[in-house]
């Protein structure tokens, strides 16, 4: 049930203090279902979630596999990886383990920057940042060969 904070708009929904994201994520987003669908083919990550900028609007994540991530605002790791076009890599300590937490720059089909994808990785023995960026290009490339224009992301998935 929608939250009496919230209201639909023609192709929107507005969340409270004024966020909006497509109505399609009120069911599925395209976004929501490739971030799904990653985490699904990949078990070596624990996490998946892509921000984007929602038109007229800030930049905010708009899919998530983690419980309540939707909607929080897009903050260092996002807006340096899509300024520098680069990885930012970050090593954490998540109960005693190691583990690697990346931002990845996410791409249309011209190249535009149109967003990130954040990529949490489950501690494994001897994991190398190289061997972990390398896997977070490949499963980013992955999801961007589904995405034409910035546009898709906020559309309902198939």
């Amino acid at each position: 049930m929608m939250s009496p904070k919230a209201k639909i708009v023609p192709g929107m929904l507005i969340l409270m203090g004024g966020i909006s994201i497509a109505a399609a994520a009120v069911g599925k987003s395209f976004a929501q279902q490739i971030v799904e669908d990653a985490l699904a083919k990949h078990p070596q990550v624990a996490a998946v979630e892509l921000s984007s900028t929602p038109p007229g609007k800030v930049c905010i994540t708009i899919a998530s596999t983690e419980a309540g991530g939707v909607g929080e605002k897009c903050d260092n790791d996002e807006f340096t990886a899509m300024k520098t076009n680069k990885p930012f890599v970050e090593k954490e300590t998540e109960a005693g383990k190691e583990v690697y937490d990346i931002t990845m720059p996410l791409h249309d089909a011209s190249g535009k920057v149109i967003g990130t994808v954040g990529l949490d990785f489950k501690p494994e023995p001897d994991q190398q940042e190289s061997q972990v960026v390398q896997l977070a290009e490949k499963l980013v490339h992955e999801m961007e060969v589904q995405i034409p224009a910035k546009a898709r992301l906020f559309e309902a998935a198939p």
